[in-house]
């Protein structure tokens, strides 16, 4: 329930919960320089990636690359390339594929940097 607020963008489709999130957890283990950097680091590479690698359910859902660390841009570019609405079951399938890689990419950059 920590983060429940960070859902659609913290409400107002700004950063993408799944950052927010992965800001906060880095912070509880790393110090503020480190922190600083890893979410540099995995911000350059949400805004680059084609999302959503993993595909909860099996689906066959299309890629797309945000261009930005915005709900709005990263959710907007989803929808208009595979045609469903917002409160679609694919949608939401989408952001929990997307926020299972932003996960899976901070315990890389943790493992690197803290390894």
């Amino acid at each position: 329930m920590a983060f429940v607020s960070a859902a659609s963008g913290y409400g107002q489709a700004s950063l993408c919960g799944c950052i927010g999130v992965a800001a906060a957890c880095i912070g509880t283990v790393c110090d503020a320089d480190t922190s600083k950097k890893l979410l540099a680091d995995l911000s350059k590479w949400y805004k680059d990636a084609e999302f959503p690698m993993y595909q909860p359910e099996g689906l066959d859902l299309p890629h797309t690359v945000a261009g930005s660390t915005l709900c709005e841009d990263s959710v907007g570019n989803f929808m208009e390339a595979s045609g469903v609405a917002y409160g679609d079951p694919e949608r939401k399938s989408r952001c929990a594929g997307t926020t299972a890689d932003v996960a899976k990419k901070m315990v890389e950059l943790l493992n690197e940097t803290l390894a």
